[in-house]
């Protein structure tokens, strides 16, 4: 019996696709909540600043003094694309899939795979999509800027304009774990700066690399902060046994700010090698000012209407060879409206 096989329309594509689970979005989820979609082929972001005036005094026979004035700074940018692509096989729909038992090789039809194929495409088409935010979300937040380059696409480099002291690299001498180095002495420190900085503000998460958990844990200040004899302290670690999950919650330092490790990786695209999205000797402070955005750009293509959106998914049929092809669009760009509102320090060699 022949198959008979209907193409996909985008809705039935998008519906599955949302129905596919996202991996880990730890950096997403910690400053980029709010989702903005442009037209255009740029995305503006205007800050006013409105400083700390004291209204001026005078006596009340004078006229008023003038105190209102209003400094703007507009930053231009222009997000990255993204359209992985990948063909159904018409010779895969007739063997057997891993998931099918090997004493019922035919429980499946060849209609039953074909779907089966295009869901395990989208799966990964989503994967691959999500982990790219989520490393331009890390990138945006640790680095203050994004690098991007690929095959196909030229380096351009994407500075947000954070300060340069809220990107820190301790020296030897003075690196946590080192003699007389009080690891909670630098945090006050940063935390000030980044309280203090042009658009910065409170901090209210620590997030450190895996190599750095157990340095600052065994520090006598932190032990000190456990210790439920002294007054004045709130802290509330674990420092036990943990799950082994790649983003697991510590607990906090104070009233107001939590710790987190993160240990979670993806496949550098050049390498292969394993990489992490924080620097396992380095730290990340953050705070709720950042006002993280994920900015999607128009799709450039005719079917989508040129409309923006998060995600354009397509099919299509090639007749000789026969074949058909599912392909994902995409146009993100993290933006860290208040970039100085983050602050990352490389605390270990």
């Amino acid at each position: 019996m022949p198959i008979t096989v209907n193409l996909y329309d985008t809705d039935a594509l998008l519906g599955l696709y949302r129905e596919v689970p996202a991996p880990s979005a730890y950096f997403r989820d910690l400053a980029f909540n709010q989702v903005i979609t442009f037209e255009e082929e740029y995305i503006d972001f205007q800050k006013i600043k409105e400083g700390r005036k004291l209204a001026p005094l005078v006596v009340p026979t004078v006229q008023g003094r003038a105190v209102y004035s209003e400094a703007s700074s507009v930053t231009r940018l222009k997000p990255a694309y993204v359209k992985p692509k990948d063909a159904v096989n018409p010779a895969r729909v007739i063997r057997r899939r891993p998931s099918e038992s090997l004493f019922a090789p035919n429980s499946l039809s060849p209609q039953a795979r074909y779907n089966a194929i295009i869901g395990d495409i989208l799966r990964v088409h989503r994967e691959t999509i999500d982990r790219r935010e989520e490393w331009m979300a890390a990138r945006a937040l640790i680095d203050g800027k994004l690098t991007l380059s690929g095959p196909d696409y030229p380096t351009r480099v994407v500075d947000f304009g954070r300060a340069a002291n809220h990107t820190v690299v301790l020296a030897g001498g003075s690196r946590w774990g080192d003699g007389g180095v009080k690891p909670m002495n630098d945090l006050q420190t940063w935390i000030d700066r980044v309280r203090r900085a042009e658009f910065g503000g409170p901090v209210n998460r620590l997030t450190v690399g895996a190599s750095v958990l157990p340095v600052l844990l065994a520090d006598a200040d932190v032990q000190k902060q456990l210790d439920t004899q002294l007054r004045g302290s709130s802290a509330d670690l674990n420092t036990g046994l943990r799950a082994g999950e790649y983003v697991e919650y510590i607990g906090k330092l104070g009233p107001n700010l939590e710790l987190w490790v993160n240990s979670d990786f993806y496949e550098d695209p050049d390498t292969g090698a394993a990489t992490p999205y924080l620097d396992p000797s380095s730290i990340l402070l953050t705070g709720p000012n950042v006002m993280g955005v994920r900015c999607f750009g128009a799709i450039l293509d005719e079917k989508a209407g040129f409309n923006a959106m998060a995600v354009f998914l397509k099919m299509w049929s090639q007749q000789d060879p026969s074949a058909t092809y599912v392909m994902s669009q995409s146009a993100p760009l993290t933006v860290p409206v208040n970039p100085n509102n983050s602050l990352t320090a490389k605390v270990l060699a």
